[in-house]
């Protein structure tokens, strides 16, 4: 927080609102009982424990501008600050807690960086309020911000290794003609990626991002791939709706030679219904270069998907859908052709548990259906047939994460895929572990 001075003044005014007497007589007793342990768990610094007990409250039936209040803090504690801004913006409708909702969106913005929004919350906090501490709180904060010299461009960055087995592997682009390999082999891969942001906060504000994705095969190097992704992104938004667009270049590399360069603008919005519920929807549009001995890969691809995202006390719940279109230049030495445009319809759903604080379960399904454009015409012996290819894939993970400390993740998948093709050359299934070990970048 940039306002580092006023730090211990803004903690005893948080705890002091949380701790002042609530008009919950009324309510039922269930949530008067929950939100009662949240008090007392929030005042342990237990934020994690206290959301989940002021969200069963207000499931229970409890309401009103202290439990509001409470959400709204617990949520900047955790660093939740969509969330925190959302609660704040309904307080700030009532009068007894408007000049100190107004104060809580200024030091948010602070928070991100948002100095404009900062300035104009903290100055309304400090014309309206009342109460001559939090006034002195306002206006500290005012001076603080206008003595704050303008930050440098704020960055994040992080590196994942990891190294595994794979009984079977598979190119996992479905836009090509090779086959799987038919063989098992060690793997081992290297992901790093750094976002910089250039103008305005995390929430509103031009970045830069930057991914290196690398997975070697021992046995199979011919499967090895490098994949480098490079672009720009603006973001915007507001209390519920989020929005990025962004121009994006990639080079992937299969064994030793190019396999695809790929330029893709992108478009995705977000809206969090209320603080549990967030809808995703996304369209990218991709132009797309074979490499010179893979030609056929030539042309374009359009992907939409939306999703929904549940948040309860300890468990986050994905589900989406997602539809995959290719018009590519396709395989053609007369008389064969391959087909490399499938038309996908696809589904998954992935379960977050958050076993504690250090501890998560992953699990996740996907479900996918292809259907090429145009029919392969396949030789066998002397016969020639033409046949539409179609397949159904589908993969589930198991996955667990621990948290070494801010910084240090420690990772574990096991996952079995399955792919079913009327074309047997392309049907496989295969099972895959890995242990990976992440590092972020401080920034």
């Amino acid at each position: 927080m940039r306002a580092k001075g006023i730090a211990t003044f803004v903690s005893a005014v948080l705890l002091g609102c949380l701790t002042a007497p609530a008009a919950v007589a009324a309510q039922p007793s269930s949530g008067v009982t929950a939100f009662e342990r949240g008090v007392a768990e929030f005042g342990s610094s237990d934020y994690g424990r206290a959301l989940a007990d002021f969200l069963e409250a207000r499931n229970d039936g409890v309401d009103g501008p202290q439990l509001g209040y409470d959400l709204a803090v617990t949520y900047y504690h955790l660093g939740r600050y969509l969330e925190a801004s959302h609660e704040f913006k309904v307080l700030t409708g009532i009068s007894a807690v408007a000049a100190l909702s107004h104060y809580n969106l200024g030091l948010i913005a602070m928070r991100q960086g948002d100095d404009a929004t900062a300035a104009d919350e903290l100055h309304t906090a400090y014309t309206t309020a009342t109460d001559p501490t939090l006034r002195t709180l306002a206006e500290a904060a005012l001076s603080q911000l206008e003595s704050t010299p303008a930050r440098e461009p704020r960055w994040t960055a992080f590196a994942n290794a990891g190294a595994g087995y794979d009984s079977n592997v598979a190119l996992s682009s479905e836009s090509t003609v090779i086959t799987p390999s038919h063989r098992g082999s060690d793997v081992y891969s290297l992901l790093a990626g750094a976002v910089a942001q250039l103008t305005g906060s995390g929430a509103d504000g031009w970045q830069a991002v930057g991914t290196f994705y690398r997975t070697d095969y021992p046995v199979v190097s011919q499967f090895n791939q490098s994949y480098l992704h490079l672009g720009g992104q603006y973001r915007w938004g507001s209390a519920a709706w989020s929005q990025v667009l962004g121009l994006y270049a990639g080079d992937l590399t299969l064994g030793d030679t190019n396999f695809e360069t790929l330029a893709t603008a992108s478009a995705e919005s977000s809206f969090a219904s209320s603080s549990d519920n967030t809808l995703h929807a996304f369209y990218r549009y991709t132009r797309i270069r074979g490499g010179s001995d893979y030609d056929y890969l030539t042309g374009w691809h359009q992907s939409l998907g939306i999703e929904d995202t549940r948040k309860m006390t300890s468990v986050d719940l994905t589900l989406g859908y997602t539809f995959d279109f290719n018009e590519r230049n396709n395989f053609r030495a007369q008389p064969q052709f391959l087909s490399a445009s499938p038309t996908d319809n696809g589904l998954y759903a992935k379960l977050n548990w958050r076993v504690s604080d250090i501890a998560t379960l992953i699990f996740e399904s996907d479900y996918q259906h292809s259907h090429y454009q145009g029919a392969d015409v396949i030789f066998q012996g002397a016969t020639t047939t033409n046949i539409f290819r179609e397949e159904n894939w589908w993969s589930s993970e198991i996955g667990a994460t621990y948290s070494l400390s801010d910084r240090w993740l420690l990772r574990l998948d096991c996952s079995f895929t399955d792919n079913r093709s009327n074309i047997p050359e392309y049907s496989y299934h295969s099972n895959q572990v890995m242990f990976s070990i992440e590092y972020v970048v401080p920034n």
